[in-house]
């Protein structure tokens, strides 16, 4: 029996996975030393009693292993730490960060630029097909209904138009009868008609004629003579402001207006604003509601437009046009001149010296194309009557040759002729003296209207020509002050909009920002972009990189929405963005910065002192003749100015002009922004 208990001991000892125990039993029977196989016995009994810690343990780790297989291996093989009797620190701690990191990486397999790149892809391609879409089931709809005998009337109505030409000869009341008769044929053979409102009279019935939808344009300036148009749409989309120039009936008769109010509109809601001065966009907006504001401005940069913003749309508006890309600087100036006007429609030193301005500036080299490349526009806008307009025009030609003239786009007007149009550099002359006693108030629902528009018409700058003082001359509240305010401080109102909207930048741009200087790119933080901030922009070889940074308190997942639909209207105007995680970057800044070097090297912005990686070939420097002089551009148009004046100014005029010049001569005043 021991011979058979010894050579069991042996046979199991010799296993590579068999017990120390095994082996030290196994010794001791073969050697036959009774003390060390009770001491080997007594051990084999100590491991036997623990058998049920060790079922669960291994219990505990077949739970452990569905969840974490890696943690359970690491503690079944006692490997490193995780061979300890104790855990390391807190597991639960450990556990909880293990799924964040896990969960971090799994979002980070999703890289930001691939998705944006995906969905502006499909964005673009849901446009093309909608669009598409549209126009194939327009036009097979319209085919389908368009008969032989329609479109001949649609030829016929075309020649009949050419015919009439310009509505004189003995034959144009027969075309015109014959053209309606052919429009009453073929108006069905067009989808979209684009015309006036007098050729809408002209050639559509209203007791037939119905349109699917019916889009009146620049309605605040139509007076009501536009219903007709109301009439003939199922569905009507009117378009204004009724902060805008409205109709003036000038000359109207308001006895005879309420009559045929009285008379003719009993039970109309309303009917007692029914005169020459209210617009279909008032009347629309009076009946229907549920106006639609478009918030979003391109045109102007928000120096100039913030006036508008103040004094008519409560800071609504939401200047996007970004004024680091003009060149012309500033982009407000009064100019006060030593002005006077006999009766109170034209100021001839005004004229005169807007006029020298304007011939002064179009012979500086900043004053010859926009950022487009496009020839600079002038426009000037009187705020008082046409006659200064007239005056200024009749200046500008006689001194300024016509091609420099059509060159320059040149445009002399009211408010009223302005509205819809714009330009370049807007003069606005003022007019208004105080010469002849205390100026009436200025601040009427009309009034505010015409300097609305005309302070809003121009994109790069806008010049204020006035012969007063504004302290003196004027209140507070009169709207001829704080155009001429505005105009010599726009960093007042642009100063509240920043109060207004005031955002610090965050400990996580700070550390992007140190990066990217550290690797020697020049970073401006927090830049604006008419209302809207971007958090860091990278600048180089006039190029510009827009870094956003998510995650922050000021990124929340809430505001993502927003975010994006900024981005989306920021890149629409041609910036580039990238985006950055926190949740990426403080965990590896390194790795989460490569994407973000590589996209600056992508589009050739070098570190600052660095040589650009492009091999294109350096475009040649400027001529001389348009290299810019050192002197200050406000400066140098204003001393032109006074050299054409006193060019322009007749022998007999120079004289008197010498005798005055000690106690009366020209002021200026100008601020730059």
């Amino acid at each position: 029996e021991f011979r058979e208990l010894k050579s069991r001991y042996k046979l199991a000892s010799r296993n590579s996975r068999a017990a120390k125990i095994l082996v030290y039993l196994q010794k001791s029977i073969h050697e036959e030393d009774c003390g060390a196989y009770r001491e080997a016995y007594d051990q084999l009994l100590e491991l036997k009693s623990r058998q049920a810690d060790l079922d669960l343990r291994r219990t505990l780790l077949s739970k452990l292993e569905s969840a974490a297989p890696a943690w359970a291996t690491a503690i079944r093989n006692r490997n490193g730490v995780h061979g300890r009797g104790e855990p390391p620190r807190d597991p639960a701690a450990a556990w909880i960060w293990r799924q964040l990191n896990d969960e971090l990486d799994r979002r980070a397999e999703a890289s930001l630029e691939g998705l944006q790149s995906k969905i502006e892809k499909l964005r673009e391609h849901l446009r093309r097909v909608t669009v598409d879409l549209i126009d194939r089931r327009a036009w097979s709809w319209q085919a389908r209904r368009t008969s032989p005998h329609q479109r001949q009337a649609l030829v016929g109505w075309l020649d009949t138009i050419r015919r009439i030409g310009k509505g004189h000869g003995v034959r144009v009341g027969l075309l015109r009868a014959e053209a309606a008769r052919k429009m009453s044929e073929c108006r069905s053979a067009v989808p979209v008609w684009v015309m006036p409102l007098s050729r809408v009279v002209e050639n559509f019935d209203p007791r037939n004629t119905r349109f699917d939808v019916v889009v009146i344009d620049e309605a605040s300036q139509s007076d009501v003579m536009a219903l007709v148009a109301l009439y003939l749409g199922k569905t009507v989309l009117v378009v204004g402001d009724h902060e805008q120039v409205s109709p003036s009936a000038v000359g109207q008769d308001l006895g005879i207006i309420q009559n045929l109010i009285f008379q003719y509109l009993p039970g109309i809601p309303n009917s007692d604003l029914y005169d020459g001065q209210i617009s279909i966009y008032d009347l629309a907006r009076q009946s229907f509601g549920g106006a639609t504001c478009l918030v979003e401005h391109f045109r102007c940069v928000p120096e100039i437009i913030q006036f508008s913003n103040m004094i008519s749309y409560d800071w609504r508006i939401k200047p996007l046009r970004d004024s680091s890309r003009v060149h012309l600087l500033p982009h407000t100036v009064a100019y006060h001149v030593s002005g006077s006007s006999r009766d109170g429609k034209v100021n001839r030193q005004e004229a005169l010296s807007t006029a020298a301005l304007i011939a002064s500036a179009i012979e500086q080299p900043e004053y010859q194309h926009n950022g487009a490349g496009q020839p600079l526009s002038f426009g000037v806008v009187s705020l008082v009557g046409d006659e200064q307009a007239l005056e200024i025009d009749n200046l500008l030609r006689a001194h300024i040759s016509p091609d420099r003239y059509e060159f320059h786009r040149l445009l002399c007007g009211n408010a009223a002729q302005f509205q819809g149009d714009e330009r370049d550099v807007i003069f606005i002359s003022l007019v208004d003296t105080a010469q002849r006693g205390p100026l009436s108030m200025r601040d009427q629902e009309l009034f505010k209207q015409r300097f609305n528009v005309a302070a809003s018409r121009a994109r790069d700058q806008m010049w204020v020509v006035h012969s007063l003082n504004a302290h003196n001359d004027l209140k507070a509240e009169d709207l001829r002050r704080l155009l001429i305010e505005h105009a010599h401080d726009p960093t007042r109102l642009m100063r509240a909009l920043e109060e207004k909207e005031k955002r610090s930048q965050s400990s996580f741009e700070r550390e992007v920002m140190k990066l990217l200087e550290a690797a020697g790119y020049q970073v401006a933080p927090q830049w604006r972009v008419g209302s809207f901030r971007i958090d860091l922009v990278v600048e180089g070889n006039g190029k510009r990189l827009a870094i956003e940074c998510d995650g922050d308190r000021y990124h929340p997942l809430e505001r993502l929405h927003e975010d994006m639909d900024r981005q989306s209207i920021l890149e629409r105007m041609g910036w580039i963005f990238t985006r950055i995680r926190s949740t990426e970057f403080f965990r590896n800044p390194d790795r989460t910065m490569k994407p973000v070097i590589d996209k600056l090297q992508s589009l050739e912005i070098s570190p600052v002192n660095a040589k650009p990686r492009s091999t294109r070939k350096i475009a040649p420097p400027p001529p001389a003749t348009l290299q810019i002089p050192p002197q200050g551009l406000i400066e140098r148009v204003i001393a032109r100015a006074e050299e054409l004046l006193a060019s322009w100014a007749s022998p007999q005029e120079a004289a008197s002009s010498r005798r005055r010049a000690a106690g009366q001569s020209m002021q200026r005043d100008y601020a730059t922004n």
